[in-house]
């Protein structure tokens, strides 16, 4: 019997591989940009990087879905469990906040009400090295679902 590989055979071969790579992340070394880490990202990432001379502002992004913004600062306490406290607060005090989905030692997943029909997620994480405080959160300009959120998170850690 022969065996005849047709156009559609193909592509019928080659979309399960596409839809697995698409959703594949793969480790991102951060130490370029003087972050001594490495975390998951979409292959293709881009980074874009932005000194304030008093913060740093790194950008990890793979449109549309994945955006990490990362601001590093110069470490006032040596209690990453402190800092998330402190933007726990901050977050509450948002207008658009709606609640907490998840919540752990050095970081937590919330939901903002951005009109009466509109659910949208952040996150933030803390992580200390030495003198550099990093907070950790989707990407300024994006709207983000839960899972994409997750992800993210779960990416960092």
């Amino acid at each position: 019997m022969k065996w005849a590989l047709t156009p559609t055979c193909l592509l019928l071969l080659c979309l399960p591989a596409c839809d697995q790579d698409s959703g594949a992340l793969k480790p991102l070394d951060l130490n370029p940009y003087g972050i001594p880490m490495i975390i998951l990202a979409p292959d293709s990432t881009t980074v874009l990087e932005k000194d304030y001379k008093f913060m740093r502002d790194i950008t990890i992004r793979k449109a549309p879905d994945f955006e990490i913004q990362v601001f590093e600062l110069i470490s006032t306490t040596a209690d990453a469990a402190g800092e998330k406290f402190h933007q726990l607060e901050s977050v509450r005090q948002d207008p658009f906040f709606k609640e907490i989905v998840k919540e752990d030692d050095y970081g937590f997943i919330f939901s903002k009400n951005l009109d009466s029909l509109t659910v949208d997620y952040d996150f933030r994480l803390i992580k200390l090295f030495g003198e550099k405080e990093l907070i950790f959160q989707t990407g300024l300009a994006g709207s983000f679902n839960l899972e994409q959120v997750k992800r993210m998170y779960k990416a960092i850690k």
